[in-house]
């Protein structure tokens, strides 16, 4: 059994006050458990082994608040349903990230950092089993959360942008999937504290803000002076 270690993340670019987003903290939802979703099911199916197998490392990411996104691609201009400072702490319209040809992008920084004390690959899948969020095309991403601390976010592409995006609070975002280097590896989460020496590893694990194409070569390595224990 692995223990993975979760928490809100709590800064942004534009406040970088240390508290500026502790209410967060009561505002995000807690991983769930997808196999939750079967819980009260009775069909044989919800026995199988196989399934139930398939089911066991996923985790449920949930929206903390409810959104309506209109996007002018015309004069790259986005309206919400929230204010200006929400707008600025939370929505990325990633404008200049694509071509004419290409869909919109955006990213939605309702943030949570996974770590691991020992070798753990994190995966992002879009809700399948929930149906998604419609008008989106999720942005899949995988990447070894002992080697590499960084925050993770609901990022997608827009499937027509001149229909808004809505979003309800409580609804799935995405999935996080955790595999170990045994194939059967059990996991359990735990919540832990936001602390500065989180944020100092995180900001270790940046350097795509500063260089180009080194990300990953840096994250096969491993970050340097990581402390033997992130899950406390």
């Amino acid at each position: 059994m692995i223990t993975v270690g979760w928490c809100p993340y709590k800064r942004t670019a534009k406040y970088l006050d240390k508290y500026e987003l502790e209410f967060v903290h009561n505002v995000y939802f807690e991983p769930e458990m997808l196999s939750d979703l079967y819980k009260d099911n009775t069909a044989l199916f919800s026995q199988c082994p196989a399934h139930t197998h398939f089911l066991k490392s996923f985790w449920v990411i949930k929206s903390p608040v409810d959104l309506t996104l209109n996007v002018d691609r015309e004069n790259e201009r986005a309206t919400i349903n929230q204010n200006q400072k929400f707008y600025d702490s939370f929505v990325d319209m990633r404008w200049g990230q694509y071509s004419k040809t290409d869909k919109a992008l955006c990213s939605l920084y309702f943030q949570y950092m996974f770590v691991a004390d020992e070798q753990v690959w994190m995966e992002q899948y879009p809700a399948f089993l929930h149906g998604g969020v419609d008008n989106t095309r999720f942005i899949n991403a995988g990447f070894n959360i002992y080697n590499w601390q960084r925050p993770i976010d609901f990022s997608f592409e827009i499937i027509d942008d001149k229909k808004p995006v809505i979003i309800k609070r409580g609804q799935p975002l995405f999935y996080v999937k955790f595999i170990g280097e045994k194939l059967n590896e059990d996991f359990k989460l735990k919540e832990i504290e936001w602390t500065d020496e989180l944020y100092q590893m995180n900001k270790r694990c940046q350097p795509q803000n500063w260089i180009k194409k080194i990300s990953w070569q840096l994250m096969n390595k491993g970050n340097r002076n990581r402390p033997k224990k992130l899950v406390k």
